[in-house]
């Protein structure tokens, strides 16, 4: 196994690091800018109440053995942080973040597990290239305003349930495993786990040499 590197140490980053760290996974770091706040506890349960106001990724460095980056994933650090990963997780509460991630792990062929969650559902999916990619997906993803997430908020048990999901790609990707990559849905409001085939877009980067810059941080 290789080093994997987990961007946002929310509801699904900081399960997803939890679940590796047990599987025996050496080497994950957990790279976040913020800080642990009340309103969120609910959800990002490696979190308590004496970690308010503390650096998320500092939190779990101690708690979990990683190595924790207080910091933001630019297009300008992206390739240097990705160097050398063998997986990166997307556990990130933004699209514009998750395409930028999306776009540099393409680039530079790293393998990265896009996982999201809004309300009662998540989505998880294993992005190589070659595609299928997160572009394939949502070929003009929202803007801020309309950021599904942000709007709704996550309920917990979608965040841990994708989480869990997400961490299973990881594990299949560092096992080699090279079977298709699937769309994994979660609706918790109907109790349902649906697995849907999803074929690269055409003229999609995921199977292009060149990949567009990105001006996004996350």
């Amino acid at each position: 196994m290789g080093s994997v590197l987990i961007v946002g140490a929310g509801g699904i980053g900081s399960p997803v690091a939890w679940i590796l760290r047990e599987a025996g996974v050496e080497g994950i770091t957990v790279a976040d800018p913020d800080e642990v706040e009340l309103e969120n506890l609910h959800r990002q349960i490696l979190f308590r109440d004496e970690d308010l106001g503390r650096a998320k990724a500092e939190v779990l460095a101690g708690r979990l053995g990683v190595e924790g980056m207080r910091l933001r994933i630019e297009r300008e650090n992206g390739p240097a942080l990705l160097s050398e990963r063998a997986c990166v997780v997307d556990g990130t509460d933004s699209f514009a973040a998750k395409m930028l991630l999306n776009d540099l792990c393409l680039d530079a062929g790293v393998p990265l597990v896009h996982a999201g969650a809004a309300g009662f559902r998540g989505q998880v999916l294993l992005v190589r290239r070659g595609g299928p990619c997160l572009r394939c997906l949502l070929p003009e993803p929202p803007d801020a305003a309309t950021d599904e997430c942000r709007v709704t908020g996550i309920l917990g048990p979608a965040a841990g349930s994708v989480a869990a999901l997400a961490a299973g790609e990881v594990l299949r990707s560092l096992a080699g495993d090279r079977g298709p990559s699937d769309l994994l849905l979660v609706d918790l409001a109907n109790g349902r786990l649906r697995r849907s085939s999803l074929a690269p877009a055409p003229g999609c980067i995921c199977s292009a040499s060149a990949i567009p810059a990105a001006g996004s941080s996350c």
